[in-house]
C-alpha cells in the first residue's frame, strides 16, 4: 500500500504597507545605508502579521479540517500567554485544536512547519496551520536599524489537495551566540564581529544542513529548481548564494530580503510563499533556515500548483510598498519617543462573552428576511423577527460613511472611522488602517484586516480594523 501523500496545500504570506529606505536612515544619522526594508505600523506585531498570513493560506479551506496550529516568532506579544491560541481563534480554527508556540530561535519557523508535517504524516491530525511572524526590536541608528524587516509567512499542511509534497528535511544543532535578545531587554544585540559570524556560523552551519538533506534524499544540487534561504541581510544573502554553488536558475527573480529585510522567523515561510508563485509543477524546492544550526527541508510541486493561485501574492505585496512619509513616523510607532498611549476600560469576561462576535467574526442572519447584523442583537434591524440564525461575515465591502477624527491619541493622526457595508449586506463600523486619510472616499472599496486596539488594562486589546482591498 502507498504512503499518503504529504505536503503544503496552502500557503500565504504578508508584508506591511510601510517601507525605511537606507536613504531616509541616513539623512538622520548619516552612513552610507542601502536598500529598504518593511515596516509594520504602529498597530501591528507579530501575531496580526502572522494571523494575515494565515488567512491567506486558509483562504477556501474548511477551517474544520485543522487540528494543530503552531505559531512561530522570537517577537511574540506575549511572553506568558498561548499567542497560538489567539491565532487559531481569528482564524476561527476549532476549539478541539492543539496549539503551540514555537520560539527562541530564528530557525522556529521551519521547526513549526517540520512538527506540523510530522503531526499530519504520523495521523494525528488531519491538517495543521503554521504562521510565523516576528518584528524585531531594534535600537534607533543601530547597526540592525537597516537589516531587520517586518513580515510573516504561513503554510497549511495536509494530504488533500497538495500543491508541494515534502519530500525530506535535516536539521542540524550548534551552540551559537550570534544573535540574541535577553529577558528584559528592549533590543537585540547582535554579535559586532560579523566576519566571525560568517565564518564559523553561516559558513558552516547551512552547508552542512544541505548536504545532509541532498544526502538523505538522494538529490544533487543541480535537482533543485528554487532555493529559499536565510541571510541576516542582503548582500551577505547574495554572498552565501554564490558560494552554496546552485544552478543560477534556482535563484528568485527578486529575493523577498532585498525588498522586506531580514523578517526572522518568517523569512523562511514567507519566501516559500514568494517561490511557489514561480514555481512549476515537478519543480524541487529547497528551504533553509539558520539560527543555532540550521535546517534544510525539500519540497516537490505537484500538478495541482499550476491551478494554485495566492489570495494575496507576495510579489504584489513587495511591489505594493509605500515609503514611511518620516523617520520620527516610525519613532512613534515604536514608541522610541514619548507619546499617549491608550489604556481604555477593559473586560476579560466581555471579551470571553463575545469571542465568536469580535474574533471569529459571527454575526446574524434574520431567517425570515435575509438581513445581516453586527453586532449581535436580539431583533432583525429589518423585519423585528426574533428568528436569528449565527452567521459568520465576509471581510470586503465599500465605505457607506466616513469621518477623520483629530482628538483621539494615535501615533499617526488623524484617526479615521469608517462605516462600510460588507458584501453579504452587514454594516460594520470601524477604523481604517494603512490609508492616506486624504484618499478616502464614499463607495472606496475596503476588507478587514486584525490589528491592535489599545491596551487597556496592560494587556492587548485586539479587534479588526479596515484597510483598502488589494486587488
Amino acid at each position: 500500500m502507498a504512503e499518503p501523500t504529504i505536503g503544503l496545500v496552502g500557503v500565504g504570506g504578508y508584508v506591511p504597507r510601510y517601507r525605511l529606505s537606507g536613504k531616509a536612515l541616513a539623512q538622520v544619522w548619516g552612513g552610507g545605508a542601502s536598500g529598504e526594508r518593511a515596516v509594520a505600523n504602529y498597530d501591528e506585531d507579530a501575531l496580526t502579521m502572522a494571523t494575515e498570513a494565515a488567512l491567506d493560506a486558509m483562504a477556501g479551506r474548511e477551517s474544520s479540517r485543522v487540528g494543530a496550529c503552531f505559531f512561530a516568532s522570537t517577537s511574540a506579544p506575549y511572553v506568558e500567554k498561548s499567542n497560538a491560541t489567539l491565532l487559531a481563534t481569528v482564524v476561527d480554527l476549532p476549539i478541539a485544536v492543539l496549539t503551540a508556540d514555537i520560539t527562541g530561535s530564528l530557525r522556529s519557523g521551519t521547526t513549526a512547519l517540520r512538527l506540523a508535517l510530522d503531526a499530519v504524516a504520523a495521523g494525528s491530525v488531519r491538517e495543521a496551520l503554521v504562521a510565523a511572524g516576528d518584528m524585531r526590536p531594534v535600537a534607533p541608528g543601530g547597526e540592525l536599524e537597516p537589516l531587520l524587516g517586518d513580515g510573516a509567512g504561513a503554510a497549511v499542511v495536509g494530504g488533500d489537495g497538495v500543491i508541494a509534497t515534502f519530500a525530506g528535511g535535516f536539521a542540524v544543532s550548534h551552540e551559537f551566540t550570534d544573535v540574541w535578545r535577553n529577558d528584559g531587554d528592549r533590543y537585540v544585540t547582535a554579535l559586532p564581529d560579523a566576519t566571525f559570524v560568517k565564518s564559523y556560523g553561516l559558513d558552516r552551519h547551512i552547508p552542512e544542513a544541505i548536504t545532509g538533506l541532498l544526502e538523505r534524499t538522494g538529490r544533487k544540487k543541480e535537482d533543485i529548481a528554487k532555493l529559499v534561504l536565510y541571510g541576516p541581510d542582503a548582500r551577505t544573502h547574495a554572498a552565501l548564494v554564490r558560494q552554496l554553488k546552485f544552478p543560477d536558475s534556482a535563484m528568485p527573480k527578486e529575493s523577498v530580503i532585498g525588498r522586506a529585510g531580514n523578517t526572522g522567523t518568517a523569512s523562511c515561510l514567507l519566501g516559500l510563499a514568494a517561490a511557489l508563485e514561480e514555481a512549476r509543477p515537478h519543480d524541487q524546492i529547497l528551504v533553509v533556515s539558520y539560527g543555532n544550526g540550521a535546517e534544510a527541508l525539500l519540497f516537490e510541486a505537484t500538478d495541482a500548483l499550476a491551478s494554485y493561485r495566492a489570495s494575496r501574492p507576495v510579489s504584489q505585496q513587495l511591489a505594493a510598498g509605500r515609503p514611511l512619509a518620516s523617520y520620527g513616523k516610525l519613532l512613534r510607532f515604536r514608541r522610541h519617543v514619548e507619546t499617549e498611549v491608550i489604556r481604555a476600560f477593559s473586560s476579560v469576561p466581555t471579551a470571553v462573552r463575545e469571542e465568536r462576535q469580535n474574533f471569529r467574526l459571527y454575526g446574524q442572519k434574520c431567517s425570515d428576511c435575509g438581513a445581516v447584523s453586527y453586532p449581535r442583537r436580539h431583533l432583525c434591524w429589518k423585519c423585528s423577527s426574533t428568528r436569528l440564525a449565527e452567521h459568520k461575515l465576509g471581510r470586503r465591502g465599500r465605505v457607506f460613511t466616513f469621518t477623520k477624527d483629530h482628538l483621539v491619541p494615535s501615533p499617526d493622526p488623524p484617526t479615521v472611522m469608517v462605516a462600510a457595508d460588507l458584501e453579504d449586506g452587514a454594516r460594520f463600523y470601524a477604523q481604517l488602517t494603512d490609508c492616506d486619510p486624504g484618499t478616502v472616499t464614499f463607495e472606496m472599496p475596503v476588507e478587514l484586516t486584525f490589528r491592535r486596539i489599545h491596551e487597556g488594562e496592560d494587556y492587548v486589546n485586539y479587534f479588526w480594523k479596515f484597510r483598502p482591498a488589494s486587488v
